[in-house]
This record gives structure tokens, C-alpha cells and sequence, in this order.
């Protein structure tokens, strides 16, 4: 996740975040877990379209309101690239037809809330935290600023500004430059293509009827949905949410998802220069979507490879001298529509080529590797050491601390609901434990063994 601390907003209000390519698990895209039978919880759709999931958590006196838009970078053209950011920005910052933005900073702090908003290739996603007897305060301002902004020129240009700076600085970052130039290279020709923080010559040209539209059409009930977490009886919640957005109109329908991305013809090599010491080198390569059963291994083969303890490209990586390799870490983001893998590597600038060649070939041959005891002969188990079994366990371990996070569940759960069209949950641990040696094997061969990767050089510029 690439995150941007507003320092010139409210202490009450924290920044911005850009959901591109982030570590293996983002709070956002951490499936559902299987709640307790003893957290009562409800799902309904209003009579508009709005659909709602309430859980009931009373291990802290707070409640975590998130509402998830279905609109995000894939729903934009080339020449309306950053609308969505633009948008998010407009509606986390600035005013509506009740309220300016500053009215709005004003009630959100004299709450003692704290309110962030996230954009995606797939959706749009904003959240409020606040103490659980304002809860009532917090729907409407959610109703608020999703269904009644008002657009005028100068924060429409004012925003413009923050965000050009927030490109000048992604472009001097190596990490978040090297991100971005894999998924755009990766999913070329695709909508998920877009970068998510925009076109600046786009940007510039936007106009407030742009933005107008795009938000009416999209901002609307039925293409919306709304996960509550909170200190407070399912009942109530429900009786506040019907009584606060019963009343908003529905919209017409939501335009249908893209087309499920294709890999790339040919491997596409990028360098840029930047002004650092060290060289980043990334290597992407397309994985399965959020829908796909094989997301749960390749979660697993994620943290087996490039996360968890002693991971296997990081330990081949550094081990090797030839490639000169400081760091070596595997990402793993699952979209509706496409998933990708992403190795992103520190080393010496000099030996950019070599760790590039040593890179695909560990990659390619991970669909051979041993993953547990069970893989080698009965008399070499003892000696083992279990891969898979740490991968789960380590994945169990980042549940539990989803679990104990309600801003964690209810974002997770609202992205659940427009990624993959249900409410019903995922007994995602469940799926986990399920996964085999075989399994990491098949989604190693799926997604490694191709001749087409995108790689992208981030190299100290030449003096």
C-alpha cells in the first residue's frame, strides 16, 4: 500500500492511501475470516441496492464504519486517468451540501473519530472509527459525504495540486516508482492498467462536470456497500443504518467488471534512473484473481518464498554472490479481475543482469521444489524442515491479528462484498490449512513457468 500522511489536514484526519501493489496480505484484501458463533452478526440489502454487513465486537467501546465503492481506476479512460483519485480526494477533503470540508474536520475531531479513505484498481473504500455512542453521528457523515458532495473549482484545483506533488513524489520513490511500472506493464491495455494516482496531463484537464458525472453514476446505493464492526447490538445497528440510508435513491445499474486480464505476449524490460545508491529490481508475473481457488496457494507459496522465516527465493538470492543481492522479498495482490506476483530485490547496481537471469530461473524451478516431509524419502523427513506448515502457521498468525482489528474486519469484509459479489463469508483459514505441496506446485507452474515476466530496474542515475 503506498500511504500518504496529510500533514496539512487535522490531526483527526489521516491520510490518503493508494492501494497498488502491496505486502502479501493488505488489510484490505485479507479475505474474511470465520467469525465466532458468538459474534452476532447480520447481512441485508435496503430497498435501494445499499447492501450491509453488522458484526457484533465488544472487546473495545468503538465502531468501525466502512463503506466500499465500486468504482476505482478500472472505471476510468485514458483520458479521465486519476479521476477516481481525484474523487477520493474531493470527498475525504473538502465540503458538501450541508457542510465545508473544514465543518466536516471540525465534527469528525470533536468526536474523537478518525477517518481515512483508500483507492484501488477495483473500488474505493472509506472508513470512520469512532467511539461507539457517535455512532449515529458517523452514519450520516458517511451518508454525507458519499451521496451529497459539492463540487467547486477551487477545491477541484486545490486537490490538484496535492495530487500532482504526491506523483512528483512516487516518481522519486524507487519502491513505489518500481511498483507502479509492473502493474502498468503487466496489465497493459487493461483497465487495471491505469495507474491508480493518474495521468498528470489528465488530471489537469479534469473538469468539475468530469467529476460530476463520474460520481453520479457510480456514487450511488446499489453500487455500494457498507461492513459495520463495532461495541453495539446487531439490532440497533440495523435500525440506525435503515432509518439513516433508507432515504438515498438508487442509481442506475453498475456497469459490468472488465475482462479478466491475459498475461503479456513477451517479457517487457524497463530502467529508469533516480537519484539513489542501491539498485531495485522487479520481476512480475500474473497469479490468479480474488475468485480463483488458487489464491490460497499462492498465499501460502508467498510467504514461503518471499515473506515468512527464512523464505526460499530470499535465502537462494542472497546466498548467491554472483548476483549481489542485500534484500529479496514476494508479493502477492489477488484484484478482481487478475492477480500478480511481484519480487522486488535490493542489490548492487553492477549486478542488475545477473540477479535478473537468477531470479526467473528460482522462479521457474519453484514447480519442482519439496515443500514438506511428506515431499522426500521417509528416511530424509527427519531432516526436513516443513515449509508448508510454517506457511500456515504464520498465515494463521496474521488471521488472528485480522480478527483483532475491527477497522481490519469491516474493511476486509466490505471488500469481500464487491470483489467477490457476496456477502457470504470465506473460512479462509479453513481453505488454508487444505492447501498442499501439489497445490504449491500447480500454482507455481501456472504463474512462474512462463516466458513472458515484466521487469522493471530502478538504477542510480549516470554522473
Amino acid at each position: 500500500m503506498i500511504e500518504r500522511k496529510a500533514e496539512r489536514r487535522p490531526a483527526a484526519i489521516q491520510g490518503a492511501a493508494l492501494l497498488l501493489l502491496a505486502g502479501a496480505a493488505t488489510v484490505l484484501l485479507f479475505p474474511p475470516l470465520v467469525r465466532p458463533a458468538s459474534s452476532p452478526q447480520k447481512q441485508f440489502t435496503l430497498d435501494n441496492g445499499l447492501r450491509v454487513f453488522l458484526l457484533e465486537r465488544n472487546s473495545v467501546p468503538l465502531v468501525n464504519i466502512v463503506a466500499g465503492v465500486n468504482a476505482g481506476s478500472k472505471d476510468e479512460t485514458d483520458e479521465t486517468s486519476g479521476l477516481i483519485h481525484l474523487l477520493e480526494h474531493y470527498i475525504l477533503f473538502r465540503g458538501t451540501d450541508v457542510r465545508s470540508g473544514s465543518e466536516i474536520a471540525r465534527d469528525i475531531r470533536s468526536r474523537g473519530a478518525v477517518f481515512n479513505a483508500h483507492t484501488g484498481q477495483d473500488a474505493a473504500f472509506f472508513d470512520l472509527t469512532l467511539p461507539a455512542e457517535h455512532f449515529l453521528f458517523g452514519l450520516k457523515n458517511q451518508k454525507e459525504i458519499l451521496f451529497r458532495m459539492k463540487i467547486e473549482e477551487d477545491g477541484l484545483n486545490a486537490e490538484k495540486e496535492v495530487i500532482g506533488e504526491e506523483i512528483r513524489q512516487i516518481e522519486d520513490d524507487p519502491f513505489r516508482l518500481g511498483q507502479a511500472l509492473v502493474f502498468q506493464n503487466l496489465l497493459a491495455g487493461h483497465p487495471y492498467g491505469r495507474p491508480i494516482y493518474g495521468d498528470p496531463g489528465c488530471l489537469a484537464d479534469l473538469t468539475a462536470g468530469d467529476i460530476e458525472r463520474f460520481y453520479k453514476r457510480l456514487f450511488v446505493p446499489n453500487n455500494t456497500v457498507l461492513a459495520i464492526v463495532g461495541n453495539l447490538p446487531v439490532d440497533e445497528m440495523e435500525a440506525r443504518v435503515r432509518e439513516v440510508f433508507a432515504d438515498v435513491p438508487r442509481g442506475e445499474d453498475p456497469p459490468p467488471p472488465p475482462e479478466f486480464a491475459r498475461p503479456p505476449s513477451k517479457t517487457v524490460e524497463i530502467e529508469r534512473e533516480l537519484d539513489i545508491s542501491e539498485a531495485y529490481l522487479f520481476v512480475g508475473v500474473l497469479g490468479p484473481d480474488y475468485n480463483d481457488p488458487g489464491q490460497y496457494a499462492a498465499d501460502v507459496l508467498t510467504q514461503i518464498l518471499g515473506q515468512g522465516i527464512h523464505p526460499m527465493m530470499t535465502v537462494a538470492l542472497k546466498n548467491s554472490r554472483r548476483a549481489g543481492v542485500n534484500s529479496a522479498h514476494l508479493s502477492y495482490i489477488a484484484l478482481k479481475r487478475a492477480g500478480a506476483f511481484v519480487a522486488y530485490i535490493t542489490l548492487e547496481p553492477s549486478k542488475i543482469s545477473v540477479a535478473k537471469r537468477e531470479t526467473i530461473t528460482f522462479l521457474k524451478g519453484v514447480r519442482r521444489e519439496n515443500f514438506s516431509p511428506q515431499d522426500v524419502l521417509i528416511e530424509d523427513r527427519a531432516a526436513a524442515f516443513d515449509l508448508l506448515e510454517s506457511a500456515k502457521n504464520k498465515i494463521r498468525f496474521l488471521g488472528q491479528q485480522a480478527w483483532e482489528s475491527g477497522l481490519g474486519l469491516a474493511s476486509s469484509m466490505a471488500a469481500h462484498m464487491l470483489l467477490a459479489g457476496t456477502e457470504s463469508e470465506i473460512d479462509y483459514l479453513e481453505r488454508i490449512a487444505a492447501v498442499t505441496s501439489g497445490d504449491l506446485r500447480k500454482a507455481a507452474g501456472a504463474s512462474f513457468n512462463r516466458d513472458a515476466f515484466v521487469i522493471v530496474s530502478i538504477v542510480p542515475r549516470k554522473k
